[in-house]
């Protein structure tokens, strides 16, 4: 009778397992190859935490470089100048909350323009106006726009100004998103009709690289964290659990619409959505924010 031998048993099973790891490497969503990794999700979660414990010792409030730096010590911006994301994320820094790294995602595809700042200074940090008094190390750069240097943060944060200073706070609000990977922009300020948004056709949307971080080529995928601690993968720019309350026509009562992460929406009747960026500039009042895009 014919029959296998042992070897010839092995050599399909070897064969059968080599077909079988092809077949799921090639036929898995390309997309969706690094949103299962974890570290990205656990890098927000930590500096959602670290906000949160900043805000324990500081009256509810997450980190504010124009309450802490009153005297210019650390910059020469007066007040909410102060306020960029890179002198936010700074403060965090410099106090021991969280380290360099933590601030760029294992999943950064612009790494030609951000990496992490291997020279954070943690005592009389050179770039400060005083370095003995100063708050944090003002050398620390967010903005990987800038042609002679590299940005050393991958993720976005809430505009941190005007009625969203409320959401700026350890509210424990499981629906108030605060940080997290960073989006693409998209067009129009209000919301569309179709409930869609859709890409702006450019570099900084349809070509974004932020869409490569997790998502596919055409759509944003990431992690976000939220007031109450929790990150959430989010598999579109406006989650269903994040609202703001749109001022429709001919009708009285604002009508709580799902929210874009990336979009500060002019049909806002209140003022407190969620705009998320990296900010270069900041203000007292949220056109003096000017968001980076890439």
């Amino acid at each position: 009778r014919c029959a296998f031998t042992l070897i010839e048993l092995t050599a399909v099973v070897l064969l059968l397992a080599v077909v079988l790891v092809v077949v799921a490497w090639y036929g898995r969503p390309r997309g969706r190859v690094t949103t299962r990794t974890p570290k990205c999700a656990v890098q927000v979660r930590f500096v959602v935490q670290a906000m949160i414990t900043w805000a324990n010792n500081n009256d509810s409030t997450y980190p504010l470089p124009s309450l802490l730096d009153p005297d210019n010590a650390t910059v020469a911006e007066e007040g909410d100048a102060k306020n960029t994301s890179a002198n936010i994320l700074s403060i965090l820094v410099f106090n021991g909350h969280i380290s360099p790294e933590i601030l760029v995602s294992p999943n950064e595809t612009n790494t030609g323009r951000i990496e992490v700042d291997s020279d954070y200074q943690l005592s009389n940090p050179a770039a400060a106006v005083r370095p003995a008094d100063a708050m944090w190390d003002p050398a620390f750069n967010a903005d990987f726009t800038d042609p002679n240097r590299k940005g050393n943060l991958s993720y976005a944060h809430l505009l941190p100004a005007g009625a969203r200073l409320e959401q700026w706070k350890d509210t424990f609000s499981a629906t108030e998103a605060v940080f997290g990977n960073r989006g693409p922009r998209y067009e129009g300020t209000t919301h569309p009709t179709s409930g869609r948004w859709v890409l702006t056709n450019d570099k900084f949307g349809t070509g974004s690289n932020t869409l490569a971080i997790h998502g596919g080529r055409s759509t944003w995928e990431g992690n976000i964290g939220y007031n109450d601690g929790h990150v959430n993968f989010e598999t579109k720019p406006n989650p269903e659990t994040v609202t703001y309350q749109r001022s429709v026509a001919g009708q009285a009562k604002p009508a709580p619409t799902s929210d874009n992460l990336f979009v500060d929406e002019t049909d806002d009747s209140v003022g407190t959505n969620v705009f998320m960026s990296i900010f270069k500039s900041a203000g007292p009042d949220a056109r003096q924010f000017e968001a980076i895009w890439d």
